[in-house]
């Protein structure tokens, strides 16, 4: 009887560790063991909400002044694509490589609006770069 006595012991417990690892709800002698989540995972949560919440899509055509990037929606406003470049055939890239769009070709841009200083100066001189969108990414809509 010792025998049989151990191996369901060894097999309750084999089976309340395999319920924890899988995340589920597993009965033991002593009641219901739940697994509990990580507290990594909640917090993980509520940041990407909350910077999820703060971007925004905008619409517009892409097109370059003095060799900066624009954003020009249907209103006329005019934002420009920091951390975005222009190749040698006029087209927009990404920083390290990675076409996206010619002149002219409808475009958006998800991230944030953003306003510099009047005191800061930039490259772009004919739209100036004061409005400007900090861009997670941008899309042809080609």
């Amino acid at each position: 009887m010792r025998t049989s006595r151990t191996s369901r012991a060894r097999a309750m417990a084999v089976a309340v560790a395999a319920g924890l690892l899988a995340g589920g709800t597993a009965a033991g002698a002593s009641g219901a063991f739940t697994a509990a989540k990580p507290a990594d995972s909640t917090t993980d949560t509520v940041v990407n909400a909350g910077s999820a919440a703060a971007q925004k899509k905008f619409y517009g055509t892409f097109q370059k002044r003095d060799g900066c990037p624009y954003l020009v929606t249907s209103g006329g406003a005019r934002y420009y694509l920091e951390g975005y470049t222009i190749g040698g055939n006029g087209a927009l890239y990404k920083k390290r490589g990675g076409f996206i769009a010619y002149p002219g070709w409808r475009i958006q841009a998800n991230g944030t609006k953003k306003y510099r200083s009047p005191n800061s100066t930039t490259l772009c001189t004919t739209w100036g770069a004061s409005p400007y969108i900090k861009a997670k990414s941008i899309y042809s809509l080609r």
